[in-house]
Parts: C-alpha cells; sequence; structure tokens
C-alpha cells in the first residue's frame, strides 16, 4: 500500500516527536551537570535542529505541502528569535567557531519547532497518534528524571531538580487528549515530579495552571455552573490533600516547610541575584544596553556567576533593549490570541491557557527562554495555533 504525503508527513512529524523527546532526556542530564557521553551530549542539540529541520523538504518533495504566513504570535516569535541570534552573532565572545555555532543552533532549535508544527497542523492537520507521543514523551522524561532523582539523592544530598519543570511544559500537550483518565493520572505524575524536586516555583505554578485550566474548560465548555464549581472545588482540595502529604512525607527536605522558609532565604536568594543582574543592565555600555550581550552572558559576566533567574531581566541583558521589546511584544501576541480562542470557546483555549501561566509564572522565577525548556513551549504554541487556524476554515491564512 502505497503511502500519501498527508500519511508520510504525520510519521515523520512522530518521529520528529520522539527524537526530541531523546534529546530531552539528555538535556535533562546535562542540565543538572550529570555525566553523560561526551559525543552525545554536545551534539544532540544539533541532531535534533537537524531531524526538525528536515521538515523543510517537505516543501520540495510533496506537491501540495505549503509554507503559510503566520499568524502574528507566531511571528512575533519569529522575530524575537532571530534577533537573537544576531545579537550573539553581533556581541557573543567565544574561543571557537565551533562554540559559536552550537549556541547559534541551541537559540535557534525553538524557532524551527515553532515554524515546523504550526506549519505541519496548518498543510495536514493532527493525527490520532498525536496525543499518545505527547504521553510517550511525558514518560520518558519521567523516567529520566527518576534516573536522575536517584543518583543525586543516593548519599541523601536532597537536591531540588530544576529538571522536574518538564513535566510541567510538556502537561498542557498532554491534556489535548480527550480522556479524563489520562488528564488525572499524568497530573498525579507531574505533580509528584515536582513535589520530590522540592521546587516551590514549580509547585505554585503548576497549582495556578490547574486552576486556569479548570476555569477555562468550564467556560470553553459552557459547564460554568454552581455544580460544576462546587465539585471541581471538592476535587481541587482532595488534590492538595495528596500533595500536602507527599510533600511532608521527607522530614528533612520538606517542600512546604520551604514556602514557610522563604522570607528567611528570599526565595534562594533571588533578590539579590536580581539586584546584582539589574545592576548589570544600569552599567552596560551603550551598545550592549540596545543591542545586548549575546546568549546566555549574565552568567559569564556576573560577578556572583549566577544566571538573571529571570527571564525578563535575562533578555534585556542578553539582547538589549531590541530583544526585550520584542520579547514582551510577542507575549502580549499570545496573550491577546489566548483570548480570541477563549472568544471564539475553541477547545484549544484552555490547554493555551494552563501553558502561558506556567510559562509566564517561571519566567518570573526561573528561566524558561534560555533553557531547553523553550523548545516544549515553542512546540506547544505553534502546535496549537496551527490546529486552531486550521480548523477556521480550509485556507487559513495566505500561502507563499
Amino acid at each position: 500500500m502505497q503511502l500519501t504525503s498527508r500519511q508520510l508527513s504525520h510519521i515523520y512529524f512522530l518521529f520528529a516527536l520522539v527524537f526530541l523527546a531523546f534529546a530531552t532526556c539528555i538535556n535533562m542530564r546535562l542540565q543538572e551537570e550529570l555525566e553523560v557521553g561526551a559525543v552525545i551530549g554536545r551534539y544532540i542539540t544539533p541532531l535534533a535542529f537537524a531531524v526538525w529541520g528536515a521538515s523543510a523538504l517537505r516543501l520540495l518533495i510533496f506537491s501540495d505541502y505549503k509554507a503559510y504566513r503566520p499568524s502574528l504570535p507566531i511571528a512575533a516569535y519569529v522575530v524575537f528569535f532571530v534577533w537573537t541570534i544576531i545579537s550573539t552573532l553581533l556581541n557573543g565572545s567565544y574561543p571557537t567557531t565551533v562554540y559559536l555555532l552550537l549556541d547559534i543552533i541551541f537559540i535557534s532549535l525553538p524557532l524551527v519547532l515553532l515554524v515546523v508544527s504550526y506549519n505541519s497542523m496548518l498543510n495536514y492537520g493532527p493525527s490520532r497518534w498525536d496525543v499518545l507521543a505527547f504521553c510517550l514523551m511525558m514518560l520518558m522524561m519521567l523516567v529520566q528524571y527518576a534516573l536522575i532523582f536517584r543518583e543525586q539523592n543516593i548519599f541523601l544530598a536532597h537536591s531540588h531538580l530544576l529538571v522536574s519543570y518538564y513535566m510541567l511544559y510538556i502537561l498542557p500537550l498532554v491534556f489535548l487528549s480527550k480522556s479524563k483518565t489520562v488528564r488525572i493520572v499524568f497530573t498525579l505524575l507531574a505533580t509528584l515530579a515536582v513535589v520530590s524536586s522540592v521546587k516551590r516555583a514549580g509547585l505554585l505554578a503548576l497549582v495556578l495552571a490547574l486552576l486556569t485550566y479548570i476555569f477555562c474548560w468550564m467556560y470553553v465548555s459552557k459547564r460554568l455552573k454552581v455544580t460544576t464549581v462546587v465539585f471541581g472545588l471538592i476535587g481541587l482540595v482532595a488534590f492538595g490533600f495528596v500533595v500536602y502529604l507527599a510533600g511532608s512525607s521527607d522530614e528533612n527536605n520538606n517542600v512546604f516547610e520551604r514556602f514557610e522558609n522563604l522570607g528567611d532565604d528570599n526565595g534562594s536568594n533571588r533578590v539579590l541575584v536580581w539586584q546584582t543582574t539589574a545592576a548589570m543592565i544600569e552599567k552596560a555600555s551603550i551598545d550592549g544596553y540596545i543591542t545586548g550581550h549575546g546568549f546566555n552572558t549574565v552568567q559569564s559576566d556576573s560577578p556572583i556567576g549566577l544566571s538573571a533567574h529571570n527571564d525578563f531581566l535575562e533578555v534585556t541583558y542578553d539582547y538589549g533593549l531590541i530583544g526585550i521589546v520584542l520579547y514582551v511584544f510577542a507575549i502580549i501576541a499570545t496573550l491577546s490570541y489566548l483570548l480570541k480562542l477563549l472568544w471564539a470557546k475553541s477547545e484549544y483555549a484552555p490547554p493555551l491557557a494552563m501553558l502561558m501561566v506556567l510559562y509566564l509564572s517561571l519566567s518570573m522565577m526561573s528561566h524558561v527562554i534560555i533553557y531547553f525548556f523553550a523548545n516544549i513551549v515553542m512546540l506547544t504554541i505553534g502546535y496549537i495555533a496551527g490546529n486552531h487556524e486550521r480548523e477556521l476554515c480550509s485556507e487559513p491564512t495566505e500561502s507563499y
């Protein structure tokens, strides 16, 4: 049986998703500074870039495949990522061309994922296997997280694992499942990962995202009734009780005690980090202030050797005034797009709302855009926008 271009495209998209999950698992180990094969650790992102970039060949291979003009949020993020590349090329200081090339590929991958997922959905739409692939991706990340957790805590070190956030960013894609059981099970798995990582910001972001999803879902599905709200609140109370039991089970590393100590440790000294980064921005040269200093330069230039722990401060220093204006505009464009989805009562509104709450809350307390996390976020935005616009009409936008 001869496969159609649509079927071949779906098969390749599924393969690319699984490869992205594999690349994510490798980067999870790199983020926690665990030993990993030098070759695969260094070149996994370029390989992922090649796998997703090869999707452009469909324009040449399939006569019915088109390149669509992006909607505003997609275009806004494209412009922002292009500027990050330009800023890094103009201002970045690297010992060799190879290191520069690796960083350019790293910051370009989210751009490729955004455009490819968006254009793929506009052309052929989703396949019935997509949600299964998203669930598989999350399971792969969960297994890797469990392995990292065991390695990091083998001597009761009680490490606070940032990589637990991957389970949060992939969750909105899993929530595209029609199965309530799937959504509940994967929510519990994500909760277990975040609670065990003892990350206060992650737990807070998860709770806010779930509340946002529930109310958006009730609005979109027209179930915003008193009885539904009551049962929803009961479910949330039960969920909160489970979270409390899981979070307080370890007397030596209780996530709720970390919330109580927030005033004493200033959010793990984030106030000091923010003040230091703000001072660096203030003291920057005119060129540095306008065009930035290049990718991830806060950490290398900071007197305390730490990144900004806030995407808005990081983007301002790394990519200058131009970068932060483009970044904020892209976020505003996406939030405006979300409001349109809510107004249209689209099924894609609740997952996108959930993603934006996770994205923005963790951007203010940690990093999303300069880490490998950005790939999952851009994949989700592109996937949702492409599917929504395909549903609006058979020819959603002008093609080149």
